[in-house]
């Protein structure tokens, strides 16, 4: 497996302000054991190329890798637009995923989810299907894999479903993303899993608040393994049914914590990804 860590979040506080970010998340990085970061796909293609050239360069010397993000309008843009976005990000994952040493591409779905009425979910998943193939064969091209998130939209069995509708396409899994739309992460790990290519390892407390009006469930940032999501059953989970377990691609990610700093809650966070 890959260990990284998201630093756009909170996490992000570990790097000094001022200077080259990128090259101080690389830094913060080897410093803490780890080999990945989640870098923007259209901030790194707008970049000025000496200094993305230097960035590469800097990856290739400290053995860390740039997992690509990116993000379309599926829903709204029309067809055109759409159109143009796919190729432009196929060219800049074309461009990118050598230099950045990219392991695997993640996207989302953005703007709508399941319970949304119009478009309808069969609607939703076949725009998904048509739009992501080009991508998902353009990556298994490149040998970095495109994983489709749950980011509070999607059950992860209709992601399953999905991937089985667009060839070579796979789930980067939000293990705490899971509560975001009524899942218990453990059952929503074992339907994913035959298609996980990497994960957001994320951990979160939580309480349902029956107060609330509306009604909520309360869900707080937490030490990955000190939470309720049940890492070390759903790290077993992916490990045993993962279609490559060796190349998941396994991001840290730790929302905040209450009453604790950056460095102790990753310090923690790593005792325990250590004992798995």
């Amino acid at each position: 497996m890959i260990w990284g860590m998201m630093m756009s979040g909170w996490m992000g506080g570990l790097v000094p302000d001022g200077g080259d970010r990128y090259g101080a998340e690389i830094e913060v990085l080897v410093a803490n054991g780890l080999q990945a970061s989640q870098w923007g796909l259209r901030a790194l293609a707008q970049m000025e190329p000496e200094r993305r050239d230097r960035l590469a360069e800097a990856l290739r010397e400290r053995d860390v890798r740039a997992v690509l993000a990116f993000g379309l309008d599926w829903f709204t843009e029309d067809a055109g637009a759409l159109r143009r976005g796919i190729e432009e990000t196929i060219a800049g994952i074309e461009g990118l995923a050598g230099p950045m040493r990219t392991p695997i591409v993640t996207t989302a779905a953005g703007s709508t989810h399941r319970f949304v009425r119009e478009p309808s979910l069969e609607e939703q998943m076949d725009r998904l299907a048509e739009g992501l193939a080009p991508i998902a064969e353009a990556c298994h091209r490149l040998g970095c894999p495109l994983g489709i998130e749950n980011h509070g939209d999607y059950y992860a069995s209709d992601l399953a479903a999905l991937c089985e509708r667009v060839p070579h396409l796979g789930i980067f899994l939000d293990t705490g993303n899971t509560y975001l739309i009524g899942e218990r992460p453990l059952p929503a790990a074992e339907a994913a899993a035959p298609c996980v290519v990497g994960t957001h390892f994320k951990d979160h407390y939580v309480r349902p608040n029956k107060k609330a009006r509306p009604l909520c469930f309360e869900i707080r940032g937490a030490v990955i393994g000190e939470g309720d999501v049940g890492m070390r059953d759903v790290y077993e989970t992916l490990a045993r049914g993962a279609p490559d377990p060796e190349g998941l691609v396994m991001v840290l990610e730790i929302d905040p914590v209450e009453g604790m700093d950056q460095p102790e809650a990753l310090a923690r966070s790593l005792e325990y990804v250590r004992s798995l």
